[in-house]
């Protein structure tokens, strides 16, 4: 054999060489990447509500497993399973659980406003995807540009200014837990520095909002905030937080609650009377009436018991809860039943409308949405 062709010879078994050490590679991240959607689908399977951003890399002649989640079975059962399905390989571990390091045992926040608004991705520019309230927990998972990816008490993720949150460890989340609270239950109003309505607010409270109780004066409350502030309220707009979430579900309340919030105005993603959209609008209300309601539409239509819409609306109740959406599975809009074919919701505002055709507030379109009902009810 000549030079020439040996050069060729060597030439092709380098390239087989080469091109069978990058299958083999593609092979394991390929088989990598299907092994984490599989436990993302089996422990992290919503997005907004559970973090699994995990993969495989090759780096430097060696396989990295990489990315963060918030759930350590998770983590567990996916290097379990890429050691039995590569059990000749040696993959470094670099998986953050989150809270992250960062974060460490100062995982507890409460939000410093009356409404703390969570976004998408950590910048003012980002889209709205929920809202919390003053005296909520937040649990704090992760910090990236001066923002906190966190959790609302309704298990919803998003990003949080990190000058809106009050942050501590255990010992802050001890002292709010264990001291006795009340809740403001009017639509929106103002804490005084003062018991007096003359005196200079010390900030705005909106229903819900929960704070420290303190003592009571007269016909005037004295209540803390988490941060040390300290202010009255009105008694005839407080509740004990105990009697608050204690209330049974009672359809007349229900609905008493939704008609204050007549006129209010829709905004993408925002869940208090301020303003909301159409889950943030019946998360409000059956919140402040017993029942925590998750986040989202599509979230809440598994939540209760099935309403049987054959003769509709022969079986519907006050305050079931109506879901609608292009096809059956797919459920994009929410609102609450108030009898006589009419319903409440927020669209552009909330507002009431009809199922009856003769009725000067006839929606087609919701009537022909319509999927689903389901009715909530309170298991003691």
């Amino acid at each position: 054999m000549n030079k020439k062709n040996l050069f060729i010879v060597i030439l092709i078994i380098l390239l087989i060489f080469l091109l069978s050490g990058c299958n083999t590679i593609n092979g394991v991240l390929k088989g990598a990447e299907e092994i984490s959607g599989n436990i993302r689908e089996k422990y992290c399977p919503d997005r907004r509500t559970s973090v699994w951003r995990v993969n495989a890399l090759y780096y430097n002649g060696s396989y990295v497993l990489s990315g963060e989640t918030d759930n350590k079975d998770a983590i567990e059962e996916f290097i379990d399973t890429i050691h039995k399905e590569f059990p000749g390989i040696e993959f470094s571990n670099e998986i953050k659980l989150l809270p992250d390091d960062a974060v460490g045992e100062f995982s507890f926040g409460l939000p410093m406003n009356s409404v703390a608004t969570l976004r998408r991705s950590p910048s003012v520019t980002e889209e709205i995807v929920t809202q919390t309230l003053m005296g909520l927990p937040i649990e704090i998972l992760k910090k990236e540009n001066e923002f906190f990816l966190v959790r609302t008490d309704d298990g919803y993720l998003g990003w949080l200014s990190d000058d809106r949150i009050i942050q501590g460890n255990d010992s802050l989340r001890k002292s709010w837990e264990e001291s006795p609270k009340v809740v403001f239950i009017d639509i929106e109003g103002t804490v005084y520095s003062t018991p007096s309505i003359n005196s200079q607010p010390i900030s705005d409270c909106v229903l819900g909002n929960r704070f420290k109780f303190v003592n009571k004066k007269g016909d005037w409350v004295k209540v803390g905030y988490a941060d040390g502030r300290i202010g009255y309220i009105p008694d005839r707009e407080m509740m004990d937080l105990e009697k608050y979430l204690s209330k049974p579900i009672d359809p007349e309340e229900v609905l008493k609650t939704a008609s204050k919030l007549i006129g209010r105005p829709y905004l993408w993603g925002a869940a208090s009377t301020k303003a909301m959209d159409c889950s943030g609008f019946t998360q409000t209300v059956f919140r402040n009436n017993g029942y925590l309601l998750p986040r989202d539409a599509s979230m809440q239509v598994n939540e209760g018991i099935e309403v049987d819409t054959t003769n509709f609306p022969i079986n519907l109740k006050p305050a079931d809860l109506l879901f609608f959406g292009p096809y059956p599975d797919k459920i994009t809009h929410v609102g609450i039943y108030m009898g006589d074919y009419q319903f409440i919701h927020c669209a552009g505002k909330v507002r009431i409308d009809s199922f009856d055709p003769k009725a000067k507030n006839y929606n087609e379109y919701r009537r022909k949405a319509l999927r689903r009902v389901k009715r909530i009810t309170k298991v003691d």
